[in-house]
C-alpha cells in the first residue's frame, strides 16, 4: 500500500482538517506581516497560500460543523497558529541567546513545512 497519497497526508475527520486549515491561515497570515522577513519569504506567496488554506477551511467547515465543532473554533484555531508563529518570531528577533534564537527558527520552518506540505501533497 502506497502511503505517499494525497489522502493520506491529511487528516481523517472534517474537524481534525478544519483544524489544521484554519491554523494553517493564522501562521500564515502572521508570517505575511512580519516585515524583516521579508527578503527570505515572498510575501505575495505567503498571501496565495493563505487565500488556499481559508478556502480549504471554507469548504471543510459545514462537516466539521455537522461534527459538532463550535462555531467559534475555526477564529480560536487561527488565532493559535497566528500566536505560535508571532511567539516564534519574536524569539528569533529579540532573544540574546543564540541558542533560543536557533530553536525558534527551527520550529518555525517546521511549523510553515507542516502547512506548505498539504498544499504540495
Amino acid at each position: 500500500m502506497f502511503l505517499g497519497t494525497a489522502a493520506h497526508s491529511l487528516p481523517l475527520w472534517p474537524h481534525q482538517r478544519a483544524e489544521l486549515f484554519a491554523t494553517c491561515v493564522g501562521r500564515l497570515e502572521a508570517l505575511a506581516l512580519d516585515h524583516s522577513n521579508a527578503t527570505a519569504r515572498d510575501v505575495d506567496a505567503l498571501r496565495d497560500q493563505r487565500a488556499d488554506f481559508q478556502m480549504l477551511l471554507d469548504a471543510t467547515l459545514p462537516a466539521a460543523l455537522d461534527e459538532g465543532v463550535p462555531q467559534k473554533m475555526p477564529k480560536l484555531w487561527r488565532a493559535g497558529g497566528w500566536s505560535e508563529v508571532t511567539h516564534l518570531l519574536g524569539e528569533m528577533q529579540y532573544s540574546v541567546d543564540s541558542g533560543r534564537v536557533d530553536r525558534a527558527r527551527v520550529q518555525l520552518e517546521r511549523r510553515i513545512l507542516e502547512c506548505e506540505k498539504v498544499l504540495l501533497s
